[in-house]
C-alpha cells in the first residue's frame, strides 16, 4: 500500500522533479555517511567495501536463475 503512494507520487512527478529528488537522496546519503565516519572512522572504508562487494555480486550473478528454489516453510 504504501509502496504503491509513493509509486504513484513518483510517477507523477515531471523529469526535474524526479532528478532533483534523486540528487537530494544521493547527497543526504552522503552527509549521513560523513556524519557517521564522523564519529566512527571505519565507516569510511567498510561502507564502500560493502557497497562494493554487493555491486560485484551483483554484475556476476544478475542473469543466473536460481538452480534449486526450496520452499523450507
Amino acid at each position: 500500500m504504501i509502496r504503491e503512494l509513493y509509486t504513484n507520487l513518483y510517477a507523477g512527478l515531471t523529469a526535474r522533479e524526479q532528478r532533483a529528488i534523486r540528487w537530494s537522496a544521493a547527497a543526504t546519503a552522503a552527509a549521513l555517511w560523513l556524519a557517521t565516519a564522523w564519529a566512527d572512522p571505519r565507516f569510511l572504508v567498510i561502507v564502500p567495501l560493502a557497497a562494493g562487494a554487493f555491486w560485484v555480486y551483483h554484475r556476476r550473478y544478475r542473469d543466473e536463475d536460481p538452480e534449486d528454489d526450496l520452499d523450507l516453510l
